[in-house]
């Protein structure tokens, strides 16, 4: 974040903005959820974007690097090997910390302090889903199991800042580890990146985001982005960097929870199933051609101060647990063109919509057969489509658990 912009942030970090309804446009929540998806897709990003080839790094330090990076972290897709490696040995062994704390706690301890109901569906991030009994009774009859219904929990995460900031508690996430069979992500944060998906996120070097979105637009993203590289920005697609800009180009991206989790998950010999492939996420995220998506990003870059404004009441609302609130700014699209917010519309449908469809089967299937927690981006939940109200719809009981 630049000097010039980071005192005004500063003062709106901690008291959202009264007359933020007047003065600006919220549609820039969006980008939230272009982060759900980023954070995975650039978490395996090798370090930099070559202005030639894709880089030749050390296989060990390439996976150093995809442990390490997310969308809540801009400047680190630059960041260097040696950094890399040492910030994910960090964070293996907090990691560990963790599990030593939460592993001797019970499975029906975690489960009993996690079942209070919360005032309303969409005031939570949290929640227990109980399969229906019918269902549940079925399983039993097939596997000779008692028939009482399986019990599991949704998560919705949010893809920058700190613990802290997000209100999370790790170790009362540990326990609910401790208390299900399986956990369940978007995609493996672990994975080695296959540079054969470069091409997902890198834009041609004959045709450069300048060219997209002008000199004067560039240089603005530079300013927002200051550790990112001129030439790797140039060659970064649209979506590429509106999702560093909603991630404040903060360091820190094992603070990740969908990196934290995964990890206490796998430490505690938890089953481990991943919705999607990075490929999967990648198709998501460039459904749109670049040459429109690079509108979107061109009019967000002509008013730099609602990003730092819209991520600063982003993480408000996610700490306030009103995601309904949250996606009811998303829906109004404030602030864009007609022609901006058609093209929003269809990366909305590519990143929310479509993506929870095929998600719902494998999701419900797993509640069915064994405790799970289930954590994903916390726009997926909401809404007529979002995944809260598909479970509801097909016999699944919803409850809130304070956090």
């Amino acid at each position: 974040m630049s000097d010039r912009v980071k005192p005004e942030f500063d003062a709106i970090a901690t008291v959202p903005s009264r007359d933020a309804g007047k003065l600006r446009p919220r549609r820039l929540l969006y980008l939230l959820l272009l982060a759900g998806v980023a954070t995975l897709a650039l978490a395996h990003s090798p370090q930099q974007a070559p202005p030639q080839a894709p880089p030749q790094a050390p296989p060990q330090a390439s996976q150093d690097v995809t442990r390490s990076l997310h969308a809540g972290s801009a400047a680190q897709v630059v960041r260097s090997t040696q950094e890399a490696g040492q910030a994910a040995k960090d964070a293996r062994d907090a990691e560990q910390a963790a599990q030593d704390a939460t592993r001797g706690v019970s499975a029906q301890v975690a489960i009993d302090a996690a079942t209070q109901a919360g005032p309303g569906m969409d005031r939570g991030i949290l929640f227990r889903i109980t399969a229906p009994v019918a269902t549940a009774g079925a399983v039993a009859a097939s596997t000779g199991s008692r028939s009482n219904p399986t019990v599991g929990y949704l998560f919705g995460t949010i893809h920058f800042g700190s613990p802290e900031e997000q209100g999370l508690d790790y170790g009362k996430l540990g326990q609910l580890l401790n208390g299900v069979t399986v956990y369940a992500n978007e995609a493996d944060v672990d994975s080695r990146w296959d540079t054969r998906l470069d091409a997902y996120r890198w834009l041609p070097i004959k045709t450069p985001l300048s060219g997209m979105i002008g000199v004067a637009a560039l240089a603005q993203a530079k300013e927002l982005l200051p550790d990112v590289q001129q030439r790797d920005l140039q060659r970064m697609r649209p979506w590429m960097v509106l999702a560093l800009l909603e991630a404040r180009g903060e360091h820190g991206g094992d603070n990740s929870a969908d990196i934290r989790l995964q990890r206490i998950a796998s430490g505690m010999g938890k089953r481990l199933v991943h919705l999607e492939t990075l490929e999967a996420q990648l198709k998501a995220l460039d459904c749109v051609p670049p040459v429109q998506h690079a509108r979107v990003l061109q009019e967000r870059l002509n008013k730099p101060l609602y990003l730092q404004m819209d991520s600063a009441e982003s993480m408000a609302s996610y700490r306030a647990r009103d995601l309904g609130a949250w996606l009811a700014d998303v829906d109004r699209m404030e602030g864009l063109s007609d022609a901006a917010k058609q093209i929003e519309q269809r990366s909305r449908l590519c990143l929310l919509e479509d993506r929870n469809a095929k998600w719902i089967a494998t999701i419900e299937s797993l509640y069915r057969e064994a405790p799970t927690l289930v954590a994903v981006g916390a726009l997926h939940l909401m809404g007529q489509n979002g995944l809260i109200a598909r479970l509801r719809h097909d016999g699944f009981r919803v409850e809130v658990v304070p956090m």
